[in-house]
Order: C-alpha cells, then sequence, then structure tokens
C-alpha cells in the first residue's frame, strides 16, 4: 500500500495535474494507493478541490485543512505521524504543483520488492514549465541501484520530493519546522545516516515544477542574512554533529553533502547576492564561519567535488586559511592540475570559445575568440594559435576583461585570453591549440563558419 502525503496550499491552478498523475499510475489507485491532502490554510479554491476527490474516491482519499497556516515542514509531519506505525505502508512525497510519471509507482514498488534491505528509495528528477530538462544529480542512476554511502559517499540526496519510504526510515524521518531552507537534506540525510544506503530507483520520475518566477523565489531565500550566519551552524554543522553522535565521526559521506552544498555560496552566478548579503565589514568573519564547517572536511572529498577547480581551490583556501592553488604540471603534451595525489583536471579537457567573425575597422573578417576556462589563466608568453593538417597560425592577443572573481578574492584574470586570427578561405575546420610553458596543448576542434556574428565587444 501507497500513501502519498502531499501538502496543499493555494495550489488550485495546479492541484489536478498532481493528484490525477497519481490517481492514473500504472499500479492500480483504488486498490494501492492513499493520498493525503493536508491544506494548509489555503485562501484559494484548493480545499474544495480537495474535497472533490474525497467525495469521488472516498477510500483513496484523506483530507486534512489546518486554520492557521502551520508551513510546509510541520505539514509534512502531521502526515507522517498519521501512518508511521501503520504496517506495510510505502510513504511517498509529492508537492502539489509537481506530479509523477505514470510508471512511478509501480518501479518503486518493484524495486522495493527486489530489494528488501533497502528502506529508502529516490527518483529521477525532471524539471518542466519555464525549464525542460533533468535534475544535474541524475547521472547517479546510471551507476548505481543502491548507494552504499560508506562506499559511495560522493552520492548525495538533498530533495524529498519523489523520495518513498518505509518501516525504520519511515519512522526516523522528522522534519526541522524551525528551518526556513534546507530542512529536506537535514531531515533526509539524517535518515540515510542512520540506514548507512539508500535506492535510486531509475525509471521512477518526479517531474519538478519550474516556475516563471523561480529567480525571484530563489533570491528571496538568498536574501536571508540567517543563512549567511546561524544557518552554517543550525544547518551545515548541526548535520555534522548528528553523524558524531551517531558514527562517532563526521563521515565522508556527511562532509560531501556539506562541502558539495556549501559550494553555493562559492558559485559565480551566485555572488553578486552574496556580496550584497555580506558587506566588506563582515567578509571576513563569514569567511571564518565557513572555515570553521569547512575543517570538518577532509582534502579527498573537497577534491571529489564534481564542480569548477577554482571552488575546489576556494574551498581548501578557506579551509587552511590560506590561499591553495593546484599544481600545475605539463606531462605528455598536456597540463594536469593536482592537488597532493589527486589529479583534478587535464587542460587539453577544455574549449575555446568562439566569439564570431569581427567587422570592426582594422579586423574585418578576422574570428575572435577567448579561452577563459575556470582551470587556467593565460600568462603573458601564452598564445592560442589554429591548425589545419600540417599548418599552423599563431593567433594574435585581443582585449578581454573577463575576471573570475569568488567571494571577494580574484580567482582568475583572463587579460591574456582574448585572441584575432584570420582563417584561410579554404580552412573548413579548425584545430585550437595553446601554447604554454614550451608545450603545444591541443584543445577543441570547430567547423569555420564565415557567417558567424560578432558578439559584444565588451566581453
Amino acid at each position: 500500500m501507497f500513501k502519498i502525503i502531499m501538502p496543499v496550499y493555494n495550489a488550485e491552478e495546479y492541484l489536478e495535474k498532481a493528484v490525477d498523475s497519481i490517481i492514473n499510475q500504472t499500479l492500480s489507485f483504488k486498490d494501492n494507493v492513499v493520498i493525503h491532502l493536508i491544506d494548509d490554510s489555503s485562501s484559494d479554491g484548493s480545499l474544495e478541490l480537495c474535497n472533490k476527490y474525497k467525495e469521488q474516491y472516498p477510500d483513496n482519499f484523506i483530507v486534512t485543512h489546518f486554520e492557521e497556516n502551520q508551513g510546509v515542514s510541520a505539514v509534512r509531519n502531521y502526515g507522517i505521524k498519521m501512518c508511521k506505525h501503520e504496517k506495510n505502508v510505502i510513504v511517498g512525497f509529492v508537492d502539489s504543483d509537481d506530479y509523477l510519471d505514470n510508471k512511478s509507482l509501480e518501479t518503486v514498488w518493484n524495486f522495493f520488492e527486489n530489494h528488501k534491505d533497502i528502506q529508502l528509495v529516490t527518483s529521477e528528477i525532471y524539471h518542466f514549465g519555464a525549464r525542460n530538462d533533468e535534475h544535474k544529480s541524475n547521472w547517479r542512476f546510471e551507476e548505481r541501484e543502491v548507494v552504499n554511502i560508506k562506499e559511495d559517499f560522493n552520492y548525495p540526496q538533498y530533495y524529498i520530493g519523489g523520495v518513498f519510504l518505509k518501516d525504520k526510515a519511515l519512522r526516523s524521518l522528522k522534519f526541522d519546522v524551525n528551518m526556513d531552507f534546507w530542512e529536506d537534506a537535514m531531515a533526509i540525510n539524517k535518515v540515510i545516516l542512520k540506514l548507512g544506503k539508500y535506492g535510486l530507483a531509475r525509471g521512477a520520475i518526479y517531474y519538478y515544477r519550474k516556475m516563471e518566477n523561480e529567480s525571484s523565489l530563489v533570491d528571496k531565500a538568498w536574501r536571508k542574512k540567517e543563512r549567511y550566519t546561524t544557518f552554517l551552524e543550525d544547518g551545515y554543522k548541526r548535520l555534522m554533529k548528528c553523524s558524531l553522535l551517531r558514527k562517532f565521526k563526521v563521515v565522508p559521506y556527511i562532509q560531501y553533502v556539506v562541502a558539495y552544498h556549501l559550494r553555493l555560496f562559492l558559485l559565480e552566478g551566485n555572488r553578486e547576492v552574496v556580496m550584497e548579503m555580506v558587506p566588506e565589514e563582515e567578509m571576513q568573519t563569514f569567511k571564518d564561519r565557513l572555515s570553521n564547517v569547512l575543517k570538518k572536511v577532509s582534502d579527498e572529498v573537497i577534491c571529489s567535488m564534481n564542480t569548477a577547480l577554482p571552488v575546489i581551490e576556494m574551498e581548501l583556501s578557506l579551509k587552511y586559511k590560506k590561499k591553495v592553488r593546484a599544481k600545475k604540471t605539463i606531462t605528455d603534451n598536456d597540463m594536469v592540475f593536482q592537488y597532493g595525489e589527486k589529479q583534478l583536471a587535464r587542460l587539453s579537457e577544455r574549449n575555446v570559445r568562439v566569439i564570431g567573425i569581427m567587422d570592426k575597422p582594422g579586423y574585418e573578417g578576422m574570428l575572435r575568440g577567448r579561452f577563459s576556462t575556470p582551470l587556467y589563466a593565460m600568462k603573458k608568453d601564452d598564445y592560442i594559435f589554429v591548425q589545419n593538417g600540417d599548418e599552423k597560425i599563431k593567433t594574435d592577443r585581443y582585449k578581454c576583461k573577463k575576471q573570475l572573481y569568488i567571494l571577494d578574492e580574484l580567482m582568475r584574470n583572463y587579460k591574456n585570453a582574448g585572441f584575432v586570427v584570420r582563417i584561410p578561405e579554404e580552412w573548413k575546420e579548425i584545430q585550437f591549440g595553446i601554447h604554454t610553458n614550451d608545450a603545444d596543448i591541443l584543445l577543441n576542434k570547430v567547423e569555420v563558419n564565415s557567417e558567424d556574428k560578432q558578439e559584444n565587444e565588451d566581453e
């Protein structure tokens, strides 16, 4: 038996799509599913819709209404409380503006049947609405069916939507009503820490709605001052403390969950709001707080993160409170970046960006490009070359204003990264390369298109 907990708050516009996706599962709805709709003091027609479903399927719906708004964590906790002592029940979480693929429940059921030792299973996530793509964490489903956190410490789980639990896992799940963000990650990872493993049900798909105004919603969360102060203690460090109490150490999995999420403060796309919320006079205190978190994270865990090299370097720098950069070594016509014994990246794996064909006086018909990889900022004596067969042409330097900052620190200055070059008309394809430290390192190939348009001169 499945019991689906669905918090509802002013969801009249989306509720039917969410509920109907569960009713129309390949697994018989009437025989196998109960949906608990918990209306959290909605002011639209959500409650009426909930009651309509209850009238149509009296044995398959439970409707609860709160007169005063409780918040999503309290609502979820209420739903858990109502069913956590029931036997042979699988509890899943679906938000009222999202929906399930029609094979999801059958896929989850079969997964539990085939893995009797697993008590928590998560679904693949796909976005719809303002954006149609898959969640970055879906790579896990191609690599594992079961994540053993002792061995697979870099397989983090952060969200509750599309998660299904039973038995001890369900009884252990509780959301912190005092957390405004990261409550999903805190609750789910305390359970995973207790279990030691969780399942990845490939083919069970949870569709997460991306709102048109999501940027403003995300912005609102990032503009809460506590995100930069008390959250670091009440979120990251509290989860680490849970690991200490249960495992007598901060296990690598929890280290990774924290370090990989903490990197969000360091990403270029979030820098503007971070710098706004942490003024210059508070920056050192903020860095010290991040350092206090990261000192519990091993170098191995930081270096294993699937993120840009400058972010790894910054986390290591924060941890040790000094400038840390990857070591660069020229070997086998390549530049290898490593920290300690860990190889982090190779320069040959990066691409030159073609900006376009220029029409500026003096540069008419020349191809303009830039090699501004996060891995490496070109030095004064470096240069980009293009080649076709045995012919090679050295490019000319062109202005580039691009810089890469993390927090208040300049990580890369790309003033030498811009170039222009005149490509012979008969060349239909070119191979880019970089000359650095007396080595020629081949990069990407591109087809030559004389109709490429010139982009912004200020890039």
